[in-house]
């Protein structure tokens, strides 16, 4: 009976109805293949939703959290043939999960680095394949740089130019206005880690690097939300934006849960923001700000800072848990990255 009243009905109408996925590993066309571009993988789809009456069963557990690095996701698949075990196993590099709802928002949850494939046997019919995976993980740690920049270069420049040119290429998707640009007085010779002078660069002024999926990100999160961007907040409510209990006031902000939607992003747009009723909203018992503690915000704009989707094509679970922060960034994730520059006046 829960399976039918779960499964993908293509011919209802009715919005978020019928969940949708497809789960693929991308195996590279080249041993030393590390672009995102798909079209040099080759992909193999393990799960489809298409095909629901053939479908393996597969749950995931994706953590996206802005200002931390790394981030870490867990994928399992149930009950794959040996061969395709053998060979994910042994060739895969990327697992892509995409999912959604047929008659709502569907898209891209994950797309990352299989940091390390498990096989077990859960019982005498049953196996799993478990992809533990970590953002980035093959260009930020498995990854070198060697190289040497003349006297009055620029950060930026020698940042952006160290990611292009390390052992292992890739591109830095954003660095923010706030973080500084100084031109340096002598010459610098770069023979390490990319993400040791990327961490180096951005503690500089008062933030950290963010890997999100394959994407890197060195941000400010004290720097000014744009005014425009307030007015693109997603509105989220039990009617209708697919809020599940009752959002929580926290430290950081607030967090809450809703049906899983895979358009609510940390960095995508930059930044990303929620609109909630504060009524409904439960509150702490104590609220101030000495202790770190964040207040609700004016006017129930958040922004996220974190996304945890989880899912069971064949059990309850298809939501996504959200924290976020109000527009001042006050709480205890705000204050790590506060300076006395920052305070206003």
């Amino acid at each position: 009976m829960a399976t039918d009243i779960l499964a993908t009905q293509k011919n209802n109408n009715e919005k978020l109805f019928g969940r949708k996925w497809k789960i693929s590993v991308l195996i590279p066309l080249s041993e030393t293949e590390t672009s995102a571009d798909p079209s040099k993988y080759k992909a193999y789809v393990l799960s489809n939703s298409d095909y629901e009456d053939q479908s393996l069963d597969v749950t995931f557990k994706i953590e996206k959290s802005g200002w931390k690095c790394p981030n870490f996701s867990e994928i399992v698949v149930y009950n794959l043939n040996p061969q395709t075990e053998n060979m994910v196993i042994r060739s895969g590099t990327r697992v892509l999960v995409e999912a959604g709802y047929v008659n709502g928002d569907y898209g891209v949850i994950y797309d990352g680095s299989i940091f390390q494939p498990m096989w077990e046997r859960e019982d005498t019919v049953t196996t799993k394949v478990t992809f533990k995976c970590i953002d980035a993980m093959d260009i930020i740690y498995d990854n070198h740089v060697a190289a040497t920049f003349g006297a009055l270069a620029y950060q930026k420049n020698i940042v952006m130019n160290m990611a292009a040119n390390s052992r292992k290429p890739f591109n830095i998707t954003k660095i923010s206005e706030g973080v500084g640009n100084i031109q340096l007085s002598r010459g610098k010779v770069l023979f390490d880690s990319p993400k040791y002078y990327m961490r180096k660069y951005a503690q500089q002024y008062g933030t950290t690097i963010s890997t999100i999926d394959r994407e890197v990100f060195i941000d400010r999160p004290q720097d000014p939300i744009p005014a425009n961007l307030t007015k693109q907040a997603l509105v989220l409510s039990p009617a209708s934006g697919g809020l599940v209990g009752t959002p929580q006031q926290t430290q950081d902000g607030i967090t809450f849960t809703c049906l899983l939607n895979p358009t609510i992003r940390v960095f995508k747009p930059e930044p990303m923001l929620v609109k909630i009723d504060n009524k409904i909203i439960r509150q702490m018992a104590i609220q101030y700000n000495t202790a770190g503690f964040s207040r609700l915000d004016e006017d129930g704009i958040y922004r996220v800072i974190g996304v945890i989707h989880t899912g069971a094509t064949r059990g309850n679970e298809w939501y996504t848990t959200v924290t976020g922060c109000n527009q001042s960034m006050e709480g205890t994730l705000a204050a790590q990255f506060r300076t006395s520059k920052d305070v206003q006046g």
